[in-house]
């Protein structure tokens, strides 16, 4: 597996890097970044840390240099700041991903691209139009939702991490809708059931996450989380594994959604999204995800 990092100087393209060089998960990385020097210091550190472990090769590059790579990491994007809503990074970051989409349209080949920039299910569907590829090939990272589900449900129920199942769909924002009725304990797939003062500290939990971590002001994102989630997704990809994962993607009518791009439990495998996998959602969980789409849409230029 050949992996290309838009972004290779930044926070998630770095951590994400790091990680998956450290879990063998890669066999060869090309960092790109508006800022050589540093996408090739990242490139020279990770070589040797990876080197005791994994025998992989790492370097920087140039943008056309990603064109041979099977798969590209997108994190393209402005300046992380303060912001009351991911969707406030959206003018700033759309003419970035069709100037991007429009480079990569003169390849010869379209690799798999997985976007990680903000508001991602609008730019998701941006460089799926700019780029005119088969919509399998774009995938948008917002795995972090359900890993903060499920970290949230397991503090709540005393257990770990680890041993929660769940998922999180429609937008990767203040839409996003947490499917209570797919939480299970992931060793015996038996339901777990909360109660509903649990649920409300769920969802306040998760619903502020956001918040409380802009407030802080440190002009960096959730990078070592979202190492770990890219990781996850790559072995997935790799092994063509039967997991089910929570990304934003293009449906052809499933949901009954069409024209745009939003987060849904997919399987993937090595060109992209396999199949995306039709849940039977409560009544409220299918309403929050068509009044997700609708924002979805109200916000995706036309």
């Amino acid at each position: 597996m050949k992996l290309g990092v838009i972004g290779g100087a930044g926070l998630l393209g770095a951590t994400t890097a790091f990680y998956a060089a450290a879990e063998g998960v890669v066999d060869e990385f090309i960092l790109y970044d508006l800022k050589e020097n540093l996408a090739i210091g990242h490139a020279m550190d990770i070589d040797v840390a990876a080197s005791e472990y994994h025998d992989i090769k790492i370097s920087a590059g140039g943008f056309d240099d990603l064109a041979n790579c099977d798969y590209i990491f997108n994190t393209a994007g402005v300046p992380e700041k303060a912001v009351a809503s991911r969707a406030d990074y959206l003018e700033g970051n759309i003419g970035i991903y069709r100037d991007i989409g429009k480079r990569i349209k003169t390849w010869d080949n379209v690799p798999v691209i997985i976007n990680a920039s903000n508001p991602i299910d609008v730019l998701n569907y941006v460089l799926f139009e700019e780029i005119g590829c088969t919509p399998e090939k774009i995938i948008g990272f917002s795995r972090n939702d359900s890993l903060r589900f499920r970290w949230s449900v397991a503090r709540e129920c005393g257990l770990r991490t680890s041993e929660v199942n769940a998922f999180v769909i429609g937008e990767h924002g203040e839409a996003q809708v947490p499917l209570f009725s797919t939480v299970r304990h992931a060793h015996t797939d038996a339901p777990i059931t909360l109660n509903e003062t649990q649920r409300a500290n769920v969802l306040s939990r998760i619903g502020t996450w956001f918040s409380d971590y802009q407030k802080l002001d440190c002009g960096r994102s959730s990078g070592w989380t979202s190492g770990v989630s890219m990781t996850q997704i790559l072995q997935m990809i790799r092994d063509e594994s039967d997991a089910i994962v929570s990304c934003s993607v293009i449906p052809d009518g499933e949901y009954g959604l069409t024209g745009l791009s939003i987060g849904l439990p997919v399987q993937l495998y090595p060109g992209g999204v396999k199949k995306i996998i039709e849940l039977k959602l409560e009544d409220s969980e299918a309403a929050g995800l068509n009044a997700a789409a609708e924002k979805i849409r109200n916000m995706t230029p036309s």
